[in-house]
C-alpha cells in the first residue's frame, strides 16, 4: 500500500484518508468489509496511529467508513464507490479544521515520544 507524499502539502491524515478511499474504489476493500486495526495500518501507512485516527475519523464524517466501537471499523455498507474519485481538502475536515489539525500534530508527537521511551 503506498505511503503519503512528503512533497504533498496537504497534512498526513488528509492524504491517508484518500490512500484508504483509493483502496476502496480498487476493491481491497468492498462495502461491508472490516479494515485492518489502526495500528495495523499505520504500520502499513509508516505513520503514526493518530494520524490514521484523524484519517478514519474524517472518513466517518463523510460516511465512507463506520466505527463500531468495540468491533472495528468497516466501510459503509451503503457506499456508492463511485462517488470517492474526489481527493479531500482542508475544507472537508469541518469549522474546526485548525483546532483539528493542531490535536493531529500534538497526538502525533506523543505517539512518536511514547514509541521512543523504554518498555516497562
Amino acid at each position: 500500500m503506498a505511503k503519503p507524499d512528503p512533497n504533498d502539502g496537504r497534512p498526513s491524515y488528509l492524504q491517508v484518508a484518500d490512500l484508504i478511499k483509493k483502496a476502496i474504489r480498487d476493491g481491497e476493500y468492498a462495502p461491508g468489509d472490516q479494515l485492518p486495526a489502526l495500528g495495523a495500518l499505520a504500520t502499513q501507512f509508516d505513520v503514526a496511529v493518530g494520524t490514521v485516527r484523524s484519517a478514519v475519523n474524517l472518513l466517518q464524517d463523510n460516511e465512507v467508513l463506520v466505527i463500531r466501537h468495540g468491533r472495528g471499523t468497516f466501510v459503509h455498507s451503503d457506499l456508492n464507490v463511485d462517488d470517492l474519485a474526489v481527493p479531500l481538502s482542508h475544507n472537508q475536515s469541518g469549522d474546526n479544521g485548525e483546532v483539528l489539525r493542531l490535536l493531529r500534530e500534538i497526538s502525533d508527537q506523543l505517539a512518536d515520544i511514547q514509541r521512543r521511551l523504554p518498555v516497562q
